[in-house]
């Protein structure tokens, strides 16, 4: 294990202490949802959307310089199709915990630094996308001001993955290097 593996690990379990964590949209209301910006308010405000986007991000910045530019809005794209699914309507059973472990996974081959070809790592993370932005869509209702709302929410999806791969080319040049057994390869 890396030095920055055992850094995000620390850095992940600090950020797990919140009890906030645990709910996925805590300052959610149903009258919240009145166009372009509760859309791009709607991600800001609940852990799961942030965790799962930083997880993205963190593993687009991974990719070459020409993918860096593509999986952001395949991931954007994804999750507006996985909305369109619920209008359809398409039922995907146990989709939250479908959710959950495509980013366990994601995680998982993040932290043990997993060498995947592009197209597999589009696949994992268009899943990721597919299935979240299916469960955020239920959080649209059907009103006059559904595609402002989309509209906000995949703008503040893809400032949140900007985020994500800015902290990750910075950390992957300032991560503190940490002395133990985890230098011994």
């Amino acid at each position: 294990m890396t030095k920055k593996a055992v850094f995000f690990q620390l850095f992940g379990l600090a950020g797990m202490a919140n009890p906030l964590i645990a709910d996925a949209h805590a300052w959610h209301f149903t009258s919240e949802v009145n166009g372009f910006f509760a859309g791009m308010l709607h991600p800001l405000t609940g852990s799961d959307h942030i965790i799962a986007m930083l997880v993205v991000g963190f593993w687009i910045a991974r990719a070459s310089r020409r993918s860096l530019m593509m999986l952001p809005l395949l991931v954007v794209a994804m999750m507006i199709i996985g909305g369109a699914l619920t209008l359809i309507p398409i039922e995907i059973a146990h989709a939250e915990n479908i959710m959950i472990l495509s980013a366990g996974l994601l995680g998982l081959m993040l932290l043990f630094n997993a060498k995947v070809s592009p197209l597999i790592a589009a696949l994992v993370a268009g899943n990721l996308a597919l299935i979240h932005g299916y469960v955020h869509a239920f959080d649209i209702w059907l009103d006059s001001d559904a595609i402002e709302y989309a509209l906000g929410f995949a703008l503040s999806t893809l400032m949140v993955i900007a985020v994500a791969i800015g902290m990750s080319k910075v950390l992957e040049n300032y991560a503190p290097e940490l002395d133990g057994p985890v230098n011994s390869r």
